[in-house]
């Protein structure tokens, strides 16, 4: 297959096999195709690899019957973001909004998106399911604590020869159980070198996130974590949804954007 960078991602790689293959393959032929990359040098289990990246990515569908082994490749476009306000009364509800937020943000970040299994099917941002706007759901990471990582409302993931790692991870707490979010990012392995947030909706929040840094375990990695407001999130994404509709009418991108268009 044409080589464009030994930095794509596997992401990318299985894409590019699955064009070739005019769109659906089995793992087989894919594998036929991929064999022979630079990124199969570095990489033993590349075979492996290449099973787990078509189950964890919102662009690859399995075909039917199940276990076929034969998947296809969605490419659809995501919606253009919107403007959007956390101002609801409901609690539940701007917790849907704030995660719909962060997801938004991570994709036009360029980042691989997740939300806990529950909350795709559960929660809507600006009338659609988290589970067609997270880019990766059904990620699922190694080790011991993946169940609890898998559980934290928000993931921005990166890609790196072992696979999908999380580089910034959010918690929404809208009541005093902020002690519980900061449990489940500090699951987040100390070598993704993982950013992580928890976001409230009062300063009341922000005191009681303080407090509970001064105490173990969390001191000793308090350095980790920072608490922002909904108002400073609907901030920042309310700007980025007004530079993405800027940009468009200029009629310029992102030069990752544009590379990857063309390649």
């Amino acid at each position: 297959m044409e080589v464009r960078s030994e930095n794509v991602t596997w992401k990318q790689v299985v894409a590019d096999a699955l064009r070739e293959l005019g769109g659906e393959g089995h793992l087989s032929e894919i594998n036929e195709i991929v064999e022979g990359h630079p990124k199969t040098a570095t990489n033993p289990t590349w075979r492996d690899t290449i099973r787990r990246v078509v189950r964890q990515y919102r662009i690859f569908s399995p075909v039917p019957p199940k276990r076929s082994g034969v998947y296809r490749l969605v490419e659809t476009e995501l919606p253009a973001p919107q403007g959007e306000k956390l101002d609801s009364p409901e609690p539940t509800i701007n917790h849907g909004i704030a995660q719909g937020m962060l997801v938004g943000l991570g994709n036009l970040y360029g980042y691989e998106t997740f939300v806990p299994k529950t909350d795709q099917t559960t929660r809507e941002f600006q009338g659609k399911r988290l589970g067609g706007l997270v880019s990766a759901p059904d990620y699922m990471p190694d080790g011991p604590n993946a169940r609890d990582i898998r559980q934290i409302d928000t993931l921005w993931l990166q890609e790196d020869p072992k696979g999908l790692y999380p580089v910034y991870g959010f918690e929404v707490e809208h009541t005093t159980r902020i002690k519980d979010g900061l449990a489940r990012l500090l699951k987040i392995p100390g070598r993704c070198n993982a950013e992580m947030f928890v976001l409230g909706p009062s300063h009341e929040q922000k005191e009681l996130f303080e407090r509970r840094l001064n105490e173990e375990p969390f001191w000793t990695h308090r350095h980790r974590f920072r608490f922002r407001l909904y108002s400073e999130l609907e901030g920042l994404y309310n700007a980025v949804v007004q530079h993405v509709e800027r940009r468009d009418e200029f009629g310029v991108v992102e030069q990752y954007r544009r590379n990857s268009a063309i390649a």
